[in-house]
């Protein structure tokens, strides 16, 4: 059974919004400033540029954690063999007072909204290895700059009932499955769901929240 905790029990709440407030901010700089930074590019390119900004800029910002780039886990699989988990972006907090790990997990948007909500997108914080023990996660869509429509259409995927069930998805006190703004930063997240994971991947609390996050970039 779920568990109800505060996000500064869990979390260090301030410096999750930092770190989140920087991800867009960066972006936002490879997108204005960097030919080479455009929608038709492989994510894994993406995120490497992006990080070379997170990187270069983020004491100036005020974030004392450090970040990582694709970074490889090893684990064992079910039948014992070893397998690697690369995650795309990772922000880690050197403050002994609370842990901090937050993983970004980018996915271009586009109509088969599968890629983003499958087992190689949000699933992976689900049923999958990504934040494991961990209450909170970011999924990061990646959209064409004249993108007017893709948001609601995946609002609209993750309010199906059968979507709902698939994904494990937990609703609020209020009974709503997708809680819009977010309480995470509202200026940057555009809503949180929350899912419950197995107990053997679950934080404290037993369920995880994922934030959606949305970034344009040129095509």
């Amino acid at each position: 059974m779920r568990t109800r905790y505060s996000w500064s029990e869990l979390i260090p709440a301030d410096e999750t919004r930092m770190a989140v407030s920087f991800i867009a901010s960066m972006w936002d700089r490879c997108s204005h400033r960097n030919p080479e930074f455009f929608y038709k590019k492989h994510e894994p390119k993406l995120t490497e540029l992006l990080y070379m900004e997170l990187y270069m800029n983020s004491q100036s910002a005020g974030l004392t954690g450090f970040w990582q780039n694709e970074p490889q886990h090893p684990m064992l699989d079910e039948e014992g063999k070893v397998i690697r988990i690369r995650k795309d972006i990772v922000y880690l907090s050197n403050q002994a007072a609370q842990r901090l790990n937050l993983i970004f997990e980018f996915k271009k948007i586009t109509n088969n909204r599968s890629a983003y909500l499958g087992k190689d997108g949000l699933s992976r914080f689900i049923t999958g290895n990504y934040a494991i023990d961990e209450p909170l996660a970011f999924m990061v869509g990646i959209m064409k700059a004249d993108d007017e429509n893709s948001i609601d259409a995946l609002y609209r995927s993750l309010c199906n009932s059968a979507q709902q069930r698939a994904l494990r998805m937990v609703h609020d006190v209020h009974g709503q499955y997708i809680v819009k703004p977010s309480k995470i930063v509202d200026s940057v997240v555009t809503f949180d769901t929350e899912h419950n994971r197995p107990p053997e991947k679950a934080p404290k609390g037993g369920t995880i929240t994922v934030g959606h996050i949305f970034l344009r970039c040129s095509t």
